[in-house]
């Protein structure tokens, strides 16, 4: 499925929670008010007692090298995954939710395809695995990255995220309020917000921008 992800150890995962950990104390949370499992897993594809594992320093699991066996884990990866974003639609009717002709249907492919990679029949390929991850509405390797890597990323989402609370926080307490509750709705601060909100509050103390210093 995917021979290129990225490989992510132990070590690696404690790195990215230790940074997690004073970003988190920096706008006064603790570690575990910002680790939300039920939401790694949503949006990682990887289940909640892996999540645990992982965070708890458990190596993640790496492919085998032997081929045949390789193509067999990456093919029961990918069916879990679908059968967490099929059960996500689940209800009374449908308690497995999408039908594998209904999902075959809206992305012009055969239904049996659908039920061989759900079984771990098939290895998903690119033509496959991406349009199923933009039906479903999931990042794109969703279906793809290894249990380490996609945590991983998921850990740096949130430590960025908790970093620009905290340069948030900064703007307000140096008197920037009207930059930084410019970008107080309901969608997270991003870096771009932060950077427009450090230029507005630069300008309203008349301080230079560094650039504009190295233009004279």
């Amino acid at each position: 499925m995917n021979d290129r992800s990225r490989e992510v150890t132990a070590a690696d995962i404690a790195q990215l929670l230790r940074g997690i950990e004073k970003a988190a104390q920096r706008v006064g949370y603790s570690l575990d008010q910002v680790l939300d499992v039920t939401a790694i897993t949503t949006a990682t594809g990887v289940g909640p007692d892996r999540v645990r594992a992982l965070l708890g320093g458990a190596e993640p699991q790496q492919p085998p090298r032997e081929s045949k066996a390789r193509v067999e884990f990456y093919r029961q990866m990918v069916s879990q995954r679908l059968d967490l974003l099929r059960k996500r639609r689940a209800d009374s009717s449908s308690p497995e939710g999408d039908s594998y002709r209904r999902i075959a249907e809206e992305l012009g492919l055969a239904h049996t395809l659908i039920g061989f990679l759900v079984k771990g029949q098939r290895s998903a390929r690119e033509e496959y695995s991406r349009p199923l991850e933009r039906f479903y509405g999931v990042e794109h390797g969703f279906l793809s990255k290894l249990e380490g890597e996609a945590l991983a990323d998921e850990l740096e989402k949130i430590k960025t995220a908790l970093l620009a609370s905290a340069l948030r926080q900064g703007f307000l307490a140096l008197g920037g309020e009207q930059a930084a509750l410019r970008h107080s709705g309901g969608e997270p601060v991003t870096m771009e917000d932060l950077v427009a909100a450090l230029d507005d509050l630069m300008a309203r103390k008349g301080i230079p921008h560094p650039t504009e210093d190295g233009d004279r």
